[in-house]
């Protein structure tokens, strides 16, 4: 039993419902009209984790078939890009973000990869900050430019 329960798809949605819990303590503990959407989204967030919790739960995956996911991976990279956007802006973190997912969705060759990243981490910046108008720092917020 025990060893069903070491499973990735089970891990990973089992840390995904304990962030998503760890940050909506957070956002119900601040104001009611800043934190309305961010309540939402966190709200569906655990409601997803939990329901792919209980359904992997109920599955009881063998351990036999597991194959690596390339999900934690790509959660530490969420995770450490937003924790770099605080001093680098946002294009230094993103664009490196951008193409680790683009290579997991297995898009390999050079020249797809080179101009997806530029044009998805590009327009994710003119989209806040032109259309959206969330002023996003794009380069080196630190003082160094």
């Amino acid at each position: 039993m025990f060893a069903s329960l070491i499973h990735p798809r089970i891990l990973t949605a089992l840390a995904l419902l304990l962030a998503g819990g760890g940050l909506s303590v957070s956002a119900w503990q601040g104001p009611g009209s800043a934190m309305l959407v961010p309540r939402i989204v966190l709200t569906i967030w655990c409601a997803i984790a939990l329901a792919i919790l209980i359904g992997e739960l109920v599955r009881r995956v063998p351990v036999k078939n597991v194959k690596l996911s390339p999900l934690p991976l790509l959660m530490a990279a969420v995770l450490i890009a937003a924790i770099a956007t605080a001093s680098l802006g946002f294009l230094i973190p993103a664009l490196p973000l951008v193409a680790l997912t683009l290579w997991l969705f297995r898009i390999r060759r050079p020249l797809p990869l080179l101009v997806g990243t530029i044009v998805i981490g590009g327009g994710l910046w003119f989209l806040f900050h032109h259309v959206l108008l969330i002023r996003l720092p794009a380069l080196l917020t630190n003082g160094v430019i």
